[in-house]
């Protein structure tokens, strides 16, 4: 039953409205050109109101990529229930980003931005909430390792996290590098960029393979 007061929801949703109009103007005028000034303007809000919600512009950014890899997330989940073992969940997983990655580009974009914002402020409930998601993403992968190991399918002799951590770093450069230059790379070699990209999939996950 939803116990929610209709003052709750109506915060909720304000909030929601905000962090909508943040990705936008983030998106549009990159993160050291956007301002709370231009967001409550998006928001068609006031500065004041913003505040009420977001301590700055810090803030609304780690709300809007919390959002996003929430949403990976989310991809991660619902795309593994199609693999039969590690192995094949982890390539499950690949597809997942890759997907994120289609449908979402702008967002993605500003996920990977996040390595640039230097904070010397106190963690915000935002940040911690942004650190707890992407917390989550390298477990899924881990777990999945893991099961790969235990079923036969994934190679035993590297180390799990290790592992992980080195396919989440890959694949988000590979990505980020794709965003940037992708079509000017793809072009200019005469690749089809929907091949280019399967190939670099499958060539990572073939790295996990087990080879009995």
């Amino acid at each position: 039953m939803d116990t929610m007061s209709r003052k709750e929801k109506e915060k909720l949703l304000r909030e929601e409205d905000i962090i909508n109009a943040a990705e936008k103007v983030f998106t549009t005028m990159g993160y050291n050109g956007a301002s709370m000034e231009e967001i409550a303007k998006e928001a068609q809000f006031t500065r004041k109101t913003i505040y009420q919600y977001f301590a700055d512009k810090d803030d609304l950014y780690y709300a809007v990529v919390a959002r996003g890899f929430s949403g990976l997330l989310s991809y991660f989940q619902e795309d593994i229930q199609d693999g039969h073992n590690g192995f094949e969940k982890l390539q499950c997983l690949m597809s997942a980003y890759y997907r994120f990655y289609r449908n979402f580009p702008s967002t993605f974009n500003l996920m990977t931005y996040v390595g640039y914002i230097k904070s010397n402020k106190e963690i915000t409930i935002k940040q911690q909430e942004f650190n707890k998601i992407t917390e989550l993403l390298p477990k899924e992968v881990a777990k999945v390792i893991e099961e790969g190991k235990a079923d036969g399918s994934i190679r035993t002799d590297i180390d799990t996290m290790s592992a992980t951590y080195s396919a989440e770093f890959l694949t988000t450069g590979f990505f980020h590098m794709l965003s940037v230059s992708g079509k000017t790379f793809t072009n200019h070699f005469s690749l089809d960029q929907e091949n280019f990209i399967l190939f670099n999939m499958n060539l990572l996950c073939d790295a996990f393979r087990s080879r009995k």
